[in-house]
């Protein structure tokens, strides 16, 4: 599946995903990978969580994007663009994630 962002039209895309990226670098001081993530699954105090791209969180809110860091960032309107901190997911929690596919996003 081609990199996307909800309700933003595919020729912005690459423009907003870059302004997330940096958003959420300059919030949490940390560099940002690269990596174009759609969906992950993680495990958080014996509780099973899944993020999708597209798709509502647990608190409702939609996955504007998913992020790799020194945790991966789970990115929504008010978690992370255009405000508040990202949800943080451990590395170690994360049991599968999912790439967009690197050859259609070129």
């Amino acid at each position: 599946m081609k990199l996307f962002i909800p309700k933003i039209e595919p020729e912005k895309t690459s423009e907003i995903y870059d302004l997330i990226l940096k958003s959420a670098s300059w919030a949490l001081g940390w560099p940002i990978e690269n990596r174009q993530i759609f969906a992950m699954r993680a495990r958080h105090n014996g509780k099973e969580y899944y993020y999708e791209v597209g798709q509502r969180d647990v608190d409702g809110e939609v996955v504007l994007a998913i992020l790799e860091s020194v945790s991966y960032l789970v990115i929504t309107p008010n978690r992370g663009f255009p405000q508040g901190h990202p949800i943080l997911v451990g590395k170690n929690e994360a049991h599968y994630v999912e790439d967009f596919d690197a050859a259609l996003t070129n």
